[in-house]
């Protein structure tokens, strides 16, 4: 998985975003009140945001357990925490979300803080909406989240990925890249724990000549106008592994043209929103 770097439109302002200093090679070391309150607070936003879930993955879903034996300072350890520092929670379709949204639980965890920060974990939790019931969304989102996990890294709204391979592994579909960006279903863009802040993101996956299109349509907002250019058609932020690339679509260069212009026409009326989205993408990375 590889990613490239887009500056978004300023109509939202992005937090900075750090990663936890974590070591793979360490049992993790924790407040366990700060984890059980901020664990609690997530739930209750997400219910509050998506309501009653279908289901969880792992099925065991809950904060550690607190521990007798104390390790120094105020943290405790556990050296099975591995099996839960990623869950998925999975919705079903509603008269409001005609689709499925699955969406982690655990980059935000605050699980090496001893006290609340500026941004919890790793300052974000992933989203997939996807037409039907299945399995590859949950699969996709741990690879997304292994690979924070494991290089100390972050994503953030205008971020592209490339999956180099069918976002179905060994599927036929055409979808093999992904662009992350502010979930419709949460639109505060940034939601504080008792351990900090955190961003609830959306990864939309893209065609390989859609990803093209990316990155050649605006050299600042071109992760928003190919999301625009998705809204337009119909097909917003979900994510089906089945459809055809809209560059095949009759009226394609018609949207492509307006969404372009759109996006000219906000650069030049506000420069100053250009120097902001360029400042904060340069201080996130």
């Amino acid at each position: 998985m590889s990613h490239k770097k887009d500056k978004s439109p300023a109509k939202r302002k992005k937090p900075r975003i750090k990663g936890a200093q974590h070591s793979k090679d360490e049992a993790a070391r924790y407040n366990h009140d700060l984890l059980a309150q901020s664990w609690q607070a997530r739930d209750e936003l997400y219910m509050q945001l998506f309501g009653q879930h279908q289901y969880i993955s792992p099925s065991n879903y809950a904060p550690p357990a607190k521990l007798k034996s104390k390790t120094k300072g105020n943290g405790l350890k556990d050296n099975n925490l591995n099996q839960q520092e990623l869950a998925v929670f999975t919705y079903a379709p509603d008269p409001l979300r005609p689709y499925w949204t699955h969406i982690t639980a655990g980059l935000s965890t605050p699980w090496l803080q001893d006290d609340a920060q500026e941004v919890s974990g790793f300052g974000l939790e992933l989203m997939i909406k996807s037409p039907t019931e299945a399995e590859w969304p949950a699969q996709i989102l741990r690879t997304m989240a292994y690979y924070i996990f494991n290089h100390m890294g972050t994503l953030s709204p205008s971020k592209r990925l490339a999956l180099n391979s069918p976002i179905i592994a060994g599927s036929d579909s055409l979808l093999r890249n992904l662009l992350i960006w502010y979930a419709d279903e949460a639109p505060d863009c940034w939601y504080q724990l008792p351990s900090g802040g955190f961003g609830i993101f959306a990864a939309v996956g893209i065609t390989d000549d859609e990803m093209r299109l990316t990155e050649s349509i605006h050299e600042e907002y071109g992760t928003w106008c190919m999301l625009q250019i998705l809204k337009r058609l119909g097909l917003d932020q979900t994510t089906d592994p089945s459809r055809k690339s809209i560059m095949e679509r009759e009226n394609i260069s018609s949207i492509i043209d307006s969404v372009q212009e759109y996006a000219q026409y906000f650069h030049n009326t506000f420069p100053a929103a250009n120097r902001l989205s360029t400042g904060e993408e340069e201080g996130q990375n």
